[in-house]
């Protein structure tokens, strides 16, 4: 195991304790290790990533490791891609919200309609002809 190291060994290399880099390799992301026979190796990358942060060069994260092998040009297109898509959702946006307004005026005419035939149909028939009512 040439390009690993355990625990310990990354510790006396670095001239800190075990405990710091227990915690180190705790953000690690699992493909950065091994274990065998009850001993966890760190491979290469993951070795680097811990000396950079203990000597504050990057902040660790399980992600950090990882770099982006998109061509540009097609970070482009994702990009142009997800503008649409944003355009979309706020066309939708809009088209709720004209959709609810218009849901709240045809209920406001329903329950004015309703109130007026409730009036009407509480009046007597006599009440058609008198003009104080």
């Amino acid at each position: 195991m040439n390009n690993t190291k355990t625990i310990k060994e990354l510790a006396d290399e670095l001239g800190v304790t075990k405990d710091k880099v227990k915690y180190q390799l705790r953000k690690l992301p699992s493909e950065l290790t091994t274990k065998k026979d009850g001993i966890i190796y760190i491979k290469k990358s993951g070795v680097k990533i811990i000396l950079d942060n203990l000597k504050g060069k990057i902040p660790i994260n399980k992600y950090s490791f990882l770099t982006t092998d998109y061509p540009p040009n097609q970070l482009n297109i994702l990009q142009d891609e997800l503008d649409r898509k944003n355009k979309q959702i706020e066309s939708l946006q809009k088209l709720l919200d004209q959709q609810q307004n218009l849901q709240l005026q045809t209920q406001k005419m329903l329950e004015e309609k309703t109130l007026l035939l409730t009036q009407k149909q509480n009046k007597k028939w006599w009440m058609f002809w008198d003009n104080e009512n």
